[in-house]
């Protein structure tokens, strides 16, 4: 298990990075068990939460395929 966070307004291309990060490292070593991944968070009187998952989403589909092969369950909140 691990827990990141990303606070302080980030934009698209951030988020994105970011989140690229967490699944590339998530979804490295697939071990056929599953796996999960937890997305949440509060909104922030400055967050643009669109902006946020829009980076998100965006890494989600380039990793499609490693997300699939690690048996990963994605959760939203």
């Amino acid at each position: 298990a691990n827990y990141g966070e990303y606070s302080g307004a980030p934009n698209e291309e951030e988020t994105y990075q970011y989140a690229r990060t967490v699944i590339d490292l998530a979804t490295r070593r697939p071990d056929g068990l599953s796996r999960a991944l937890l997305i949440g968070g509060g909104i922030a009187n400055f967050t643009d939460v669109a902006k946020t998952f829009k980076g998100i989403i965006h890494a989600l589909r380039e990793f499609r395929e490693q997300l699939c092969a690690a048996h990963v369950k994605i959760f939203v909140r």
